[in-house]
């Protein structure tokens, strides 16, 4: 009998939890399930919920991450530029980010917007031959020609 018990009491204290949980901390559940939807690649659904999320009072920088990529994801670039550039705002140091917003620059061709994010990025590593070819093609874009050349030579060591 008193296995019963046990497992009874045990199965109780489970469901009480689940179920406070649930209604003490509703962001954060439509914020995982917003996880499990972008993991899914199901993306609008991943919107809704991390939009109901931060109407709800939850904004972390993970979340405002993933909805930003969702929104990239669903094509809407417009939104996910401001999304991480709040993000930006927040932490001006996550290099990171500076790429994903000169990124989305760039796919709007906002190439001399880009420039300046990308330059930001090379300041902070300059060794770092990814973001010189990144700013290297941004300045090319925006019709900087000579700053691409010596942006590119860098990256291939030429002396200058």
């Amino acid at each position: 009998m008193k296995p019963i018990i046990l497992i009874t009491t045990l199965i109780t204290i489970a469901l009480v939890t689940t179920l406070t949980y649930r209604l003490t901390n509703p962001a954060w559940i439509l914020f995982r399930k917003g996880e499990q939807h972008l993991i899914n690649q199901a993306y609008p659904k991943a919107i809704s919920n991390y939009e109901m999320s931060l109407k709800s009072g939850l904004e972390t920088q993970r979340l405002l991450k993933h909805l930003g990529t969702a929104y990239m994801a669903t094509g809407e670039l417009k939104k996910a530029k401001n999304v991480f550039e709040k993000i930006l705002e927040q932490n001006p140091d996550d290099m990171s980010l500076l790429a994903e917003v000169a990124n989305i620059c760039i796919r709007f061709g906002q190439f001399e917007e880009a420039v300046v994010f990308y330059q930001i990025l090379v300041q902070n590593k300059p060794n770092n031959k990814a973001a010189r070819i990144l700013l290297a093609r941004a300045l090319s874009w925006s019709g900087r020609f000579e700053q691409a050349i010596l942006e590119y030579q860098k990256v291939l060591g030429e002396n200058i």
